[in-house]
């Protein structure tokens, strides 16, 4: 499959909320096979957990979210029979496609690095909040001691 025909798209979907748990996964199977069948290549997947809605839908205030990553060659007539079959799939409650434009792998590598320096100062700003709880003064550099010192002993 060339990048240049293929188009990459999400599909987002919500499930019923009153089915066992192996119907969810069927059901989440099911489109996955709609999107297969009609030439999709998928990415990445979702499974479907359990969520509140911030409004109704259907009557229903709960249900099962997932989605799929996935590629098609022939976007136009593929998109179309896989909403078709998805309208047709009564366990199917809310779908949405959308085009998705893959990132770059610099792009992806530098918001990892991003995340992992967030993780590691907020890890960071944990420990120092189990000290200050704990009793324990935040270790402070010499120097810093030193120029509080001599402004203190100015003042006097």
């Amino acid at each position: 499959m060339s990048d240049l025909s293929s188009q990459h798209y999400e599909l987002a979907f919500h499930i019923i909320a009153n089915l066992e748990e192996a119907d969810v996964q069927k059901t989440s199977q099911d489109v996955e096979k709609i999107i297969t069948s009609d030439g999709g290549v998928i990415s990445y997947a979702k499974n479907p957990e359990k969520i509140r809605l911030a409004y109704p839908i259907k009557h229903q205030t709960n249900s099962f979210f997932g989605y799929f990553n996935f590629t098609l060659e022939s976007p136009e007539e593929s998109v179309t029979k896989i909403r078709d079959d998805l309208r047709l799939n009564s366990n199917v409650l809310r779908f949405l496609i959308l085009k998705h434009e893959p990132e770059p792998k610099a792009d992806k590598e530098d918001i990892i690095r991003k995340l992992a320096s967030a993780e590691r100062r907020k890890i960071k700003a944990m420990k120092q909040e189990d000290k200050s709880a704990k009793g324990e003064a935040p270790k402070l550099d010499e120097k810093m001691i030193d120029e509080k010192l001599e402004e203190i002993i100015e003042k006097l």
